[in-house]
């Protein structure tokens, strides 16, 4: 089994999503991409709703938990709370033949 793990997190965010919202994110995107460990992430929302999530790729187990804290931290800071998370092993083998995207970790 890989040392990759998969963090999938779940929250509600009821701000606006207007232009300054989208400026913020796309700073936060570029900074997410900077962190030592996050190979990548995908970014969810279901429209007509206030849910969002993310899906990361992660090398390690430790990077992931070092980053877990930090982000939960922010994510307080911006009023999010409601927040559900996992943490995932991949199954590298099964995944491999669906396509997974998991090359850019090796």
């Amino acid at each position: 089994m890989s040392e990759m793990k998969i963090w999938d997190l779940h929250m509600h965010f009821n701000g606006p999503l207007d232009e300054n919202s989208a400026k913020g994110m796309m700073q936060l995107a570029e900074s997410i991409a900077e962190e030592p460990g996050v190979v990548w992430k995908i970014w969810t929302h279901e429209a007509g709703t206030a849910h969002f999530g993310s899906t990361y790729l992660f090398r390690d187990l430790a990077a992931l938990e070092t980053y877990k804290a930090m982000h939960l931290e922010r994510l307080a800071a911006f009023g999010i709370t409601e927040i559900t998370d996992h943490v995932f092993d991949i199954m590298e083998d099964l995944s491999t033949v669906t396509h997974a995207p998991l090359s850019a970790a090796q």
